[in-house]
């Protein structure tokens, strides 16, 4: 079955190296990708020097504006298409779509999203030289507006072959599985999945939150956490077996947990940088699932602090 993928463009580094991240780790044979770049019709620093940017006397300048600009599209659209190509994509299933905006850059880009795609990839930032921010405008917009497919950030230039999965044995975390058996199983990627216990001292080991004296109550949180980690580890067991139902072979999954971090995200980021991972999937919603925000607190600590790793939020 072929998929179809979004690529939202706008000429930047970011974006090019979503892009190349994209070209590097979806199936090359069952794949289709659109490079989508929703064009502005004038620059808004026109608008700082003349409150009608349009009128004749300026057309010469935003004339020679919008001819750069559009060459500049191309090539970057040119460049990204041919970086697909090189991956090994065929001709056919690489396509281009630019855009006059409509509505806005983030809602012509949500729009787009709804005609079939399965998944949007866009980078951290976009065409700004504002370095300081952890994440662009229209990416922060696409993360409240985007839940009906996975929303791909890319940061930097992501290793591809290792896939971190957070698990918590929530619906969202197994979607992340699903989604991921669907698009690796076959090949040479490989998926570690990880559950982080929390640490509830924030300066090493475990504390429990009673007197010491209160045996009672400390075997009683002691044996808590006997039966969440046993139903933990059944759940990651049978996550296994149908991941090698689905053609992942042994050697290339593995399930662990991950101990003595204060925050889920903290544990899974650091896992991910010190063994050089670079993609994380993550469930828009953990076991909570509360409806009044736009994505868990996993995944939001995730967004804020990646810079270098693909961060997928799987709806």
């Amino acid at each position: 079955m072929e998929n179809k993928y979004l690529i939202a463009m706008d000429s930047s580094d970011p974006s090019m190296a979503a892009a190349r991240y994209a070209a590097a780790i979806l199936p090359k044979n069952r794949s289709k990708i659109v490079l989508f770049l929703v064009e502005c019709d004038i620059p808004e620093s026109f608008w700082d020097f003349d409150p009608q940017p349009e009128s004749p006397g300026h057309q010469p300048d935003l004339g020679a504006w919008i001819d750069r600009q559009n060459k500049r599209f191309i090539n970057s659209l040119e460049t990204a298409k041919a970086a697909f190509l090189d991956a090994g994509f065929p001709h056919h299933a690489v396509s281009i779509k630019i855009q006059r905006r409509k509505t806005g850059v983030t809602r012509d880009i949500v729009t787009e999203s709804l005609d079939g795609y399965t998944g949007l990839f866009i980078g951290r930032t976009g065409f700004s030289n504002l370095s300081r921010l952890p994440i662009g405008s229209v990416a922060r917009k696409l993360i409240s507006r985007i839940h009906h497919i996975p929303l791909i950030l890319v940061g930097g230039t992501p290793e591809t072959q290792h896939i971190l999965l957070g698990f918590d044995d929530s619906h969202g975390a197994r979607i992340c599985v699903r989604l991921a058996a669907s698009l690796f199983a076959g090949s040479d990627k490989k998926l570690h999945i990880r559950h982080v216990i929390r640490a509830l001292d924030p300066l090493a080991g475990n504390f429990y939150p009673y007197p010491a004296s209160s045996d009672l109550n400390t075997i009683f949180f002691s044996e808590q956490e006997k039966i969440r980690n046993t139903k933990i580890d059944a759940a990651m067991e049978k996550t296994m077996k149908i991941l090698k139902e689905k053609g992942f072979s042994p050697q290339n999954a593995d399930a662990l947990l991950i101990e003595g971090y204060m925050s889920r995200s903290l544990g899974l980021l650091d896992t991910a940088e010190k063994e050089k991972w670079g993609t994380i999937f993550v469930g828009r919603r953990g076991i909570s699932r509360v409806q009044d925000f736009f994505i868990g607190r996993v995944g939001e600590k995730l967004v804020e602090m990646a810079r270098d790793q693909a961060i997928w939020i799987v709806a």
